[in-house]
């Protein structure tokens, strides 16, 4: 152990058991693995300069394992910059909080520019002014995924495509009803798709440094001869590589502040009371370690609320069983019975995030056969060990402007001749292919979103809207656009001037969501009537009450949730729903059923202006095609000798045919 250049710092033996750098009183330790090394050269130098000021030698006397560490004494680090080199290969330290030389989105970086690549020593000292922690419990949430960079690019924003750029749409989110938003991949990574670019550590017991590029897929992209010599980004930001630790430096209007910029943008939406969730891609060959590293570092540093996760890359064991992330929402494809034994409460942290919602709802709300059992069920679905998080859309796939405007994919713009992005969309074009201006086209469009947003915003589980479905953002048909940094990926907010009546739409499904627990019970739906107040909880139905028809020709479904099961904070009953869903495409007469103890009902909100509620002697309701309708029933005190109204049918069954 020695030092080369001119300086008065005091080395000593680190401690090796925490990766990365940390202050130890008065010193500083800096811990890194290199595979198979003998000696790992650590450079200090100056803020804005390249050279060293001065160079720690780590011998095999500071190893153990493949871990070197080193403590320097009496060195506060302040306003110094940092990185490794191991026989003649320079590298940032896997665990940096920050990288300093990616400030610039979609640059093609030198070798000499990657081999500069450093770290500020002590990161950025913030004031987070008590921002509170929301801790907004998955029944009461509506979730919203947005791409950092593409979500306000085309917006009216100062800082366009930045952190900033989000916590100045805040006004936005908040009209809208939103009080989470899911962001999609932001640590570092290299979003230029590049066949084996050398980053991270170089691994000398196996002769080989670690390879990176910037898309899982890049290999077999990359064989396309058009492509070879064209600059693609991944804009998505599933990469194989991470800087786990570090906010991603040109989301950031100042990148070499990209730290206190993410903790800007959350300290203003948690005072707003809207969380913070990440999605964590975990590249295969990933260190389990280093990831959950990672996550605590984010919870604790950040003050993230959760992350989204994909399961095929980590032991979901290990996170549920951490305590540090015992409050923080876990989010992934299907937790398979992992949450089951999770203690202390975990389970209500956790939530299953799949496509079988997306799959099942899109082909009902199509007309498809065979689906009016399973959709009814994801209607309903709430459990009570972990909850369920709904999407009709995500990232990958249409848009759900696009969903009711193409039945393909049009990818051409991505240079694989089509082969790219999913061929089983589930979506309608409504009659022709692309934008129509017919208003007989435009008019169905508009309801198959409403249906959708409906069925999205009113379901049992956990909401997820996909950023710019609200005002009818487009891709034009694109349903893989990983590599679109330019209009097809960024959100088009003059859609969202012109589209007005979706985005009131959207507000005012939200708005009725958040005031009825009914409509997002945070108990499990036993298909009961376990109070013994006339009615279960939750009942399906078809045309006729209480005689749900599975068949693979119906396409009608009506499910009543009972508001005796629905209590306010003073212990009140909710109202009770009856959710109706028509997808024939002509009208259906729907019996309306009668509630013990509760008043007439009232249209609460449809996707055909033309539906109205039933009289009051009227026990049926006609349904226009392909629409759905919410009817609202409030409880109300019954006067000892009031009259009791006819209805065809006024005694339900204690247990419901679910």
């Amino acid at each position: 152990m020695k030092i080369l250049g001119d300086t008065n710092v005091e080395l000593v033996t680190g401690d090796p058991t925490k990766p990365g750098v940390w202050p130890v009183g008065k010193h500083m330790n800096f811990v890194v693995a290199v595979p198979g090394a003998e000696e790992v050269l650590l450079h200090l130098c100056r803020e804005g300069e390249a050279a060293p000021a001065f160079t720690v030698v780590m011998e095999n006397t500071e190893r153990w394992g493949d871990v070197f560490a080193v403590q320097l004494k009496n060195f506060s680090g302040k306003g110094m910059t940092y990185r490794y080199e191991a026989k003649g290969c320079p590298f940032a330290d896997p665990y940096a909080k920050l990288l300093l030389g990616r400030g610039a989105y979609g640059k093609v970086l030198t070798k000499r520019e990657r081999k500069a690549f450093c770290s500020p020593v002590v990161p950025s000292a913030f004031d987070w002014k008590d921002d509170g922690h929301p801790d907004i419990a998955f029944a009461d949430l509506i979730l919203y995924k947005l791409h950092v960079r593409g979500f306000s690019m085309q917006s009216g924003v100062a800082h366009k495509g930045t952190y900033k750029g989000i916590a100045e749409k805040l006004p936005y989110l908040k009209k809208l009803g939103i009080n989470g938003i899911l962001l999609m991949p932001c640590m570092e990574f290299n979003e230029i798709i590049e066949k084996n670019a050398e980053e991270g550590v170089p691994e000398f017991a196996s002769g080989k440094f670690y390879k990176s590029s910037a898309y899982e897929s890049a290999e077999t992209m990359t064989e396309n001869p058009a492509r070879q010599n064209k600059k693609q980004i991944n804009f998505w930001g599933y990469a194989s590589h991470y800087f786990f630790f570090a906010p991603k430096s040109s989301y950031a209007s100042v990148p070499a502040k990209a730290d206190t910029e993410f903790k800007e943008m959350v300290r203003r939406l948690h005072q707003e009371s809207i969380e913070v969730l990440m999605e964590v891609n975990v590249p295969a060959g990933a260190n389990p370690g280093m990831v959950v590293d990672a996550l605590r570092y984010w919870v604790m540093e950040y003050h993230v609320d959760g992350f989204r996760i994909n399961q095929d890359r980590m032991d979901l064991r290990t996170l549920v069983a951490d305590p540090y992330l015992a409050r923080t929402k876990l989010l992934t494809g299907n937790w398979n019975g992992t949450a089951e034994n999770a203690a202390g409460g975990r389970g209500r942290y956790l939530a299953d995030c799949s496509e079988g919602f997306l799959f099942d709802c899109r082909r009902f709300l199509k007309s498809d056969e065979g689906l009016a059992g399973s959709f009814a069920r994801r209607v309903k679905e709430n459990r009570e060990n972990t909850a369920t998080v709904n999407y009709i859309t995500d990232h990958n796939g249409f848009t759900l402007a696009d969903l009711y405007m193409y039945d393909v994919k049009h990818n051409e713009a991505n240079g694989e001749n089509g082969r790219d992005g999913s061929d089983y969309n589930c979506g309608w074009n409504c009659g022709t292919e692309g934008p129509d201006k017919r208003k007989k086209i435009r008019d169905l469009r508009v309801k198959m979103k409403k249906n959708a947003l409906m069925t999205l915003l009113l379901s049992q589980g956990t909401p997820m809207l996909l950023a710019g479905d609200e005002f009818g953002n487009s891709q034009g048909g694109n349903n893989n656009a990983y590599c679109q940094d330019n209009s097809t990926g960024w959100l088009n907010w003059t859609e969202q001037r012109s589209n007005t009546e979706i985005t009131e739409f959207v507000k005012e499904l939200i708005a009725l969501r958040k005031a009825h627990p009914a409509l997002h019970n945070p108990f499990g739906l036993r298909g009961t009537d376990y109070l013994q107040c006339g009615c279960p909880d939750v009942s399906c139905h078809s045309t006729k009450i209480w005689y749900p028809d599975e068949s693979s020709y119906n396409r009608c479904v009506g499910i009543l949730l009972s508001g005796e099961f629905a209590k306010d904070k003073t212990g009140k009953a909710d109202a009770s729903f009856y959710l109706i869903f028509n997808m024939y495409w002509e009208g259906r007469e729907f019996d309306i059923p009668h509630l013990p103890g509760f008043g007439e009902w009232e249209l609460a909100i449809s996707s055909d202006k033309s539906c109205s509620a039933p009289a009051a002697e009227d026990s049926v309701m006609m349904i226009p095609p392909r629409t759905v309708a919410v009817l609202l029933c409030e409880k109300q005190q019954m006067p000892v000798n009031a009259p009791k109204r006819r209805r065809k049918s006024v005694n339900a069954p204690k247990e419901a045919n679910v």
